[in-house]
């Protein structure tokens, strides 16, 4: 395994019981996985010391930082505590692969939600050994995603101070740091904003896509498109609010899905209705089951 790598989970005391249902999963789906530990708690085994304002996410993930690195660690799986994975991992990417590609290439983040299964590039293609990865645009708004992702520490923790000192503590959210993190007239040098990388999931992934499942995305575009010709496009974006969980799965080595099992502090209906339809109501962790 590469050093200097492992596991962070982004939660706060109100979501521990997720946090920890992540981290059972992220056990589960890739059992060699590197030292795991969470932010944001109070208190716990593996939770990093809380010396922030638990609300204030940019302060306690950069004070994370800060800690991660002085214990040795150079990257980080940052993984925010609704985002478990749904399916086996691929060890050996996720230990090995990824890991030396972002030394190498000096990568400041390798999402693990990233491009194909009907989701465009940001970017142009970069050849690793023999792996295709999508470089992320600097002008792409979206290259900085709070999906799973390996981050270089000291990149993660460069932007956080920058965005730390130049927005109100109102907006030290991650969606801030999605957001205006992201955005082509961010104060960042340019080193930052030109090394941000997405995986190929299914060249990376532990198993072959879903049974099943492909054959229902075509059907569910299918009906869209006939929707949208007989009923207009008001009645299709009807629809979309229904049927679009078929394609908000990602499978790659670190199987996910597009915004997490919560939406509004509410269970998310496009995962559950991916659940239903798929057989996997249970997975769900009790708390969250309707």
């Amino acid at each position: 395994m590469s050093t200097g790598t492992g596991i962070l989970i982004s939660t706060c005391g109100k979501y521990r019981g997720l946090a920890e249902f992540t981290a059972e999963e992220i056990s589960r789906a890739w059992p060699a996985h590197p030292e795991l530990l969470f932010s944001g708690l109070e208190d716990g085994e593996r939770a990093l010391p809380l010396r922030d304002d638990a609300r204030n996410w940019m302060k306690v993930t950069r004070s994370a930082c800060d800690d991660l690195l002085a214990a040795g660690w150079t990257a980080a799986y940052v993984v925010l505590d609704d985002h478990p994975p749904l399916g086996p991992g691929h060890g050996s990417h996720l230990n090995e692969t990824l890991p030396r590609m972002m030394a190498e290439m000096r990568a400041v983040s390798v999402s693990l939600s990233g491009y194909g299964q009907g989701r465009r590039r940001h970017g142009s293609s970069v050849k690793w050994e023999g792996h295709d990865f999508d470089l992320c645009s600097p002008d792409e708004p979206w290259k900085f995603p709070l999906h799973p992702a390996l981050w270089r520490l000291e990149a993660l923790r460069e932007i956080l101070d920058r965005l730390i000192r130049s927005l109100p503590e109102s907006e030290h959210t991650p969606w801030a740091f999605e957001r205006r993190g992201g955005a082509p007239d961010a104060d960042l040098p340019e080193n930052l904003k030109n090394a941000s990388y997405r995986i190929d999931g299914l060249k990376m992934a532990a198993s072959p896509y879903p049974r099943g499942l492909k054959a229902m995305r075509f059907a569910t575009d299918v009906y869209r498109f006939a929707v949208r010709r007989i009923m207009g496009a008001d009645a299709r974006a009807a629809v979309d609010g229904e049927l679009l969980g078929v394609h908000h799965y990602f499978h790659g080595p670190y199987p996910l899905f597009w915004s997490g099992t919560m939406r509004k502090g509410a269970l998310n209906p496009d995962l559950l209705f991916f659940l239903k339809l798929t057989g996997r109501e249970d997975w769900l962790p009790a708390t969250a089951r309707p």
